[in-house]
């Protein structure tokens, strides 16, 4: 019995690790992973079952920054990723597919602030 735990030993010692050396190293992130979110303001029409939906209340609809309430008049969700469980619901409750999750996952901050995710303009079709 001592044997086989001897070899197991061994082979632990000589075989490579398991892990990888982030970040100079890194593993391919597999389709369908849900990150974080890209909110595109042009396509939403303010329905709100995004927020509806949400099941940690991650979403709130707010009303439009000043800078942007004459182009877009109307409330917008706004997104905390500190609550978000990344279900991918409000994903797939868009009717204009106006939010979209990422494979971004470099989601870590200090700030509390920088979890809420601000609103991206569509350009040029994009």
């Amino acid at each position: 019995m001592t044997n086989g735990i001897a070899f197991k030993i061994f082979n632990n010692l000589v075989s490579r690790p398991m892990t990888v050396r982030f970040p100079h190293e890194a593993i391919p992130i597999p389709e369908g992973y849900r990150g974080e979110h890209e909110y595109f303001i042009d396509k939403c029409i303010s329905c709100g079952l995004c927020a509806k939906i949400c099941p940690n209340r991650a979403i709130e609809m707010v009303e439009s920054p000043e800078e942007i309430r004459e182009r877009y008049p109307k409330t917008y969700p706004e997104i905390d990723l500190g609550k978000c469980c990344f279900c991918g619901l409000c994903q797939d409750i868009c009717p204009k597919d106006a939010l979209k999750l990422t494979k971004n996952f470099f989601l870590s901050t200090f700030d509390k602030n920088s979890t809420i995710k601000p609103p991206i303009e569509v350009k040029n079709g994009e």
